[in-house]
């Protein structure tokens, strides 16, 4: 498959600016410069269009706004109940949501069943149309992938240790199934042997007023912690920015026990602190 990138794209979100993903260079060795979401390859496209879990109520789109700037910044609308849509003139598409396998934060991904009924403005064959689409944290979507691109690991580590966040984007095809059995599908099923399409890459700047409040708390001896499920070189990024760190952040991380040791758990652990950049220094 080739590789999405992504440049931060038009639409802006409470969340920040959808951004996009690292493509593929010469060889299939992935890279790590953005491209404009509008210019995606299909497989991609769809990923972004059709992995969500938006919602309308009342008329009213509701769910994550990342999502919302994701959907739009490859110009697609969550258009009625279960169906996506593309109306730009060159890129029109319709696609149908069949199974929704929501985000937990366990499993760090979320991932769909859609019947892509049209992409850049042509219909697929038939053996194209039941995909599965998977979206998460590259650690995790990296182990639901059938061939890991060269490069893969570095390419999101660039954008995350800028401050980014990155998710990572996969799809395969489904075999031709009925609608009902395509959402009788297992969550194990749906997220195997996948195809890699890119990362996205997303701009969640700081509000203009967090540094000065922040600030003012810790001059008035209040003790400051962040709390985040967010990767952690992103949540670092932040934090310096914000001043909530001053110094090169360090993993405490716990060494994998012996073969055949006997025993377990936190306290046999051995311990050793760990720098972002992957070196270790010192066990304990």
């Amino acid at each position: 498959g080739k590789a999405a990138a992504g440049k931060a794209a038009a639409g802006k979100a409470a969340a920040g600016k959808a951004a996009g993903g690292a493509g593929t260079g010469p060889g299939g060795l992935l890279v790590s410069e953005l491209t404009s979401p509008l210019a995606l390859p299909a497989p991609s496209v769809a990923v972004l269009a059709g992995c969500h879990h938006l919602m309308l109520v009342d008329g009213e789109l509701l769910g994550d706004p990342m999502d919302k700037a994701a959907v739009g910044a490859v110009g697609w609308s969550y258009a009625l109940e279960g169906l996506c849509v593309s109306r730009a003139p060159s890129r029109r598409g319709s696609l149908r949501l069949l199974q929704r396998f929501a985000f937990a934060s366990s499993l760090k991904r979320s991932s769909t069943v859609v019947e892509v009924e049209s992409l850049d403005g042509a219909a697929p064959p038939p053996q194209q149309r039941l995909r599965a689409l998977c979206k998460g944290a590259p650690e995790t979507v990296r182990e639901l992938l059938g061939r890991v691109p060269e490069g893969y690991d570095a390419a999101y580590l660039h954008h995350a240790q800028q401050g980014k966040r990155v998710l990572a984007l996969a799809y395969k095809m489904l075999p031709q199934l009925q609608p009902q059995e395509a959402r009788s599908l297992s969550r194990e099923a749906v997220e195997s042997e996948l195809t890699f399409a890119g990362f996205l890459v997303l701009h969640c700047p700081a509000k203009s007023e967090s540094a000065g409040v922040l600030a003012a708390l810790s001059s008035s001896s209040h003790g400051l912690q962040m709390i985040t499920g967010d990767q952690m070189l992103t949540a670092a990024h932040a934090a310096a920015q914000l001043r909530l760190i001053t110094k090169p952040p360090l993993l405490l991380a716990a060494l994998p026990a012996p073969e055949g040791a006997a025993g377990g758990g936190a306290a046999g652990a051995a311990l050793r602190w760990e720098s972002f950049g992957g070196g270790g220094s010192g066990g304990g």
